[in-house]
């Protein structure tokens, strides 16, 4: 263990051990800890930032007869493991700590939290894979400029981009050249697990179809990604899309912000909360936690890009979740605009909001000045998936990685600019789309959303398209 590291990783008993599957360091721990088959609950406990925040948070949760499982000193957070009801309440109330939050609404076997070892692939194929258009001819190469761009760099193998996302193929062939597996890992469990190949998908192709449009490599088949000379870091937080918890986000920027990532993608939604409101102290805590690590990934000139959302939301007018719980039975609930989607609307992330083939909003795509930065092709985007393969999909997921990859570009043309630097530029070299006269998506003669036009951006498309020719000949 090291105090002064970015991490530590902390074991429980040698019952526990087995089932983690990993070798740890066994701290003391309670009789009802000790019984590997006993159901737990995650929580993220927050104590004041720095080491001494963390130790206290650490010593609170073991008095409880909780597990840690991991402390992060830099930003004074732990994730823990407890099979107590009271858990939370008791360590609320411990000296130096801060806030403590559930990142579950029911407890789970710790079977479940066990690192995966079958490391095959087994989640849907590719129907569709013979239908992939020529290399270069897809409709996202031309509306971002890449030919223009890639006649001035194809990105440098110094620039790392990490895919926060359901894990990377690496074997693809597409995709083989570009991902460092010396910086992959798996965040899945809420701690680095450095396992071979436990970075790759296991259930869902998403984080490799968001790898492909970053990187994937210009060789005369299959598709061309937006920086195809960068290298890729698959950091796996879940094995389905839009299952990612608050302690694999918190695992996975700290684990960016360490092994010198320029760029993170984070292409999901945050479960079992899609919105994160103030004044509820679970989501309260996960909020302060993740947004703690983003903070640090951040101050290490990493530029945080996210998806800006698929609900046609104008995210100005917020005022009912009916998705949460996602980890059980959701309902209905009033949120206010105070309540925010994770790790999107942090402060410093740039959003990505969708558009179509007419360089129009993509019907799905949330909308709003500020959460929505720039705009970015989302709508029928070709791909890699798993097993060598290749699909459409469409959704912000998709538009984010277009900007992750330009980012790419500029951060290989300037290498000592910062991530906010490399935010502001992305934003002021975008190709300029005013708001439509008139929005039907439907083609029902109703307009659908009304675009909110400002000094120098809009609702529909922030500061505009995400352009790699422009970003790299301004």
């Amino acid at each position: 263990m090291r105090l002064g590291g970015w991490t530590r990783r902390i074991g429980v008993t040698a019952g526990v051990l087995a089932v983690l599957g990993s070798v740890l360091a066994s701290p003391e721990v309670s009789a009802a800890e000790a019984e590997p088959g006993q159901p737990v609950l995650p929580h993220v406990v927050v104590g004041k930032a720095g080491p001494l925040g963390a130790w206290q948070a650490e010593r609170a949760v073991r008095q409880a007869g909780g597990t840690v499982v991991a402390a992060y000193p830099r930003i004074g957070v732990v994730v823990a493991y407890s099979a107590r009801d009271d858990f939370a309440a008791t360590v609320r109330k411990a000296r130096g700590v801060t806030e403590v939050g559930a990142t579950r609404t029911t407890k789970l076997p710790l079977d479940y939290f066990k690192p995966r070892r079958d490391l095959r692939y087994t989640g849907p194929g590719s129907p569709t894979s013979a239908q992939v258009p020529p290399e270069g001819t897809a409709w996202d190469v031309p509306a971002l400029g890449l030919d223009e761009a890639h006649r001035e760099t194809t990105g440098s193998r110094q620039v790392v981009v990490g895919v926060l996302d359901t894990g990377v193929d690496d074997t693809h062939p597409d995709l083989r050249h570009a991902v460092d597996t010396r910086k992959s890992v798996s965040c899945v469990s809420g701690w680095a697990d450095r396992s071979p190949g436990g970075w790759r998908p296991t259930l869902d192709g998403h984080g490799t179809h968001v790898a492909g449009t970053i990187a994937a490599a210009r060789n005369g088949s299959g598709v061309v990604g937006v920086a195809p000379g960068v290298r890729l870091a698959a950091v796996k937080l879940a094995e389905r899309d839009d299952t990612e918890t608050a302690e694999s986000m918190i695992c996975g920027f700290m684990w960016a912000a360490e092994h010198n990532f320029r760029i993170t993608n984070n292409s999901y939604r945050a479960t079992p909360w899609r919105y994160h409101c103030p004044g509820q102290a679970d989501q309260s805590a996960i909020r302060t936690a993740v947004g703690r690590a983003v903070a640090h990934a951040q101050s290490r000139g990493v530029l945080v890009v996210a998806s800006g959302g698929n609900g046609a939301l104008d995210l100005h007018n917020r005022t009912v979740d009916t998705e949460s719980p996602a980890d059980g039975t959701p309902a209905r609930r009033e949120i206010s605009n105070d309540c925010i989607r994770l790790p999107h609307e942090l402060p410093g992330v740039l959003g990505a909001g969708a558009v179509d083939e007419k360089l129009v909003k993509a019907r799905f795509s949330n909308h709003g000045i500020g959460p929505i930065g720039l705009a970015a092709p989302g709508v029928r985007v070709w791909s890699t998936v798993p097993n060598g393969e290749y699909a459409a999909y469409s959704g912000t997921s998709m538009a984010a990685p277009h900007v992750s990859g330009v980012a790419a570009l500029l951060a290989s043309r300037h290498p000592f600019w910062r991530g906010d630097r490399l935010a502001a530029e992305l934003q002021e070299r975008a190709m300029s789309l005013p708001c439509p006269e008139f929005y039907d998506p439907n083609g029902d003669g109703k307009p659908d959303a009304t675009c909110v036009p400002g000094e120098d951006r809009n609702s529909f498309y922030g500061t505009g398209l995400t352009h790699a020719g422009a970003a790299l000949t301004r």
